[in-house]
């Protein structure tokens, strides 16, 4: 079974935060809910525990439902970033029965050939970034990290290799090969930065589509803001998810 971490007592509401590529710790700004609810968070491929390991979608959503299941809970709750957005939209689109709820942070779900070869070629480059104790240090700094997140992330990173790297993007989501997810009924939540690109403000819409997903540009706001715009997105969270546990499967107001 997957490895996790754990925040907060288990009794409690159980969410399942689901990391961005490489960076275990995406929601250390988000890990304050632990005083309201339980929080787990496993170690997906390409970080933490698991560095070592070639990012598989189908493997990861299979782990997924076997921690689920051993959490032994009702329902629980997920909120997912980046690539761990796109595991979110696999998970609930095949098992939609044990969620309360859904929230994709920046999931981008329309890969376009070209743009895959690119992130692709840079792998190698990327990967000795990664090797890079400096580098990382730095980017766990601006990221918020604290300094047993920035060690974490400065000595798994040293695992990752240009094709684990190279995972990550050449298995990006492609929603219209998931028809299942415009049947999903669950409250969902969308929500990408206005600084990202055209093609995540394009994921945005196609997410849209479905009528339970309700979607927000954060203004100001580039691909990393999970750490780094946590005032704006925190406040979204609490609503959305209070909403979701006080009236379960009732599609909330837009928030604003």
């Amino acid at each position: 079974m997957l490895q996790y971490d754990e925040y907060g007592n288990r009794d409690n509401t159980t969410i399942l935060l689901l990391h961005g590529a490489g960076a275990l710790d995406t929601f250390c700004r988000q890990y304050c809910f632990s005083d309201k609810y339980h929080l787990v968070v496993p170690h997906l491929a390409g970080a933490g525990k698991t560095a070592d390991e070639i990012y598989d979608p189908e493997k990861t959503v299979e782990e997924l439902f076997v921690l689920i299941n051993a959490l032994q809970k009702k329902r629980i709750g997920v909120v997912g970033h980046s690539l761990g957005g796109q595991i979110a939209i696999m998970l609930v689109s095949r098992r939609p029965e044990l969620f309360y709820f859904a929230v994709f942070l920046s999931a981008w779900v329309n890969p376009r050939p070209k743009t895959i070869r690119n992130y692709c070629s840079l792998a190698g480059l990327a990967a000795q970034m990664l090797h890079c104790k400096y580098l990382v240090r730095l980017q766990g700094k601006y990221w918020h990290y604290t300094a047993q997140q920035t060690d974490t992330m400065s000595e798994y990173s040293k695992l990752i290799t240009p094709q684990i790297y190279r995972s990550f993007f050449a298995n990006t989501l492609d929603l219209s090969k998931i028809p299942e997810y415009q049947m999903v009924k669950l409250p969902m939540m969308a929500v990408c930065g206005s600084r990202e690109t055209g093609d995540m403000k394009t994921s945005l819409t196609l997410l849209a589509e479905n009528p339970n997903c309700q979607t927000i540009i954060l203004k100001k706001a580039g691909h990393d803001f999970p750490m780094r715009n946590s005032k704006e997105l925190n406040p979204l969270l609490e609503k959305f998810i209070l909403n979701q546990l006080e009236n379960p499967f009732v599609f909330p107001l837009h928030i604003l």
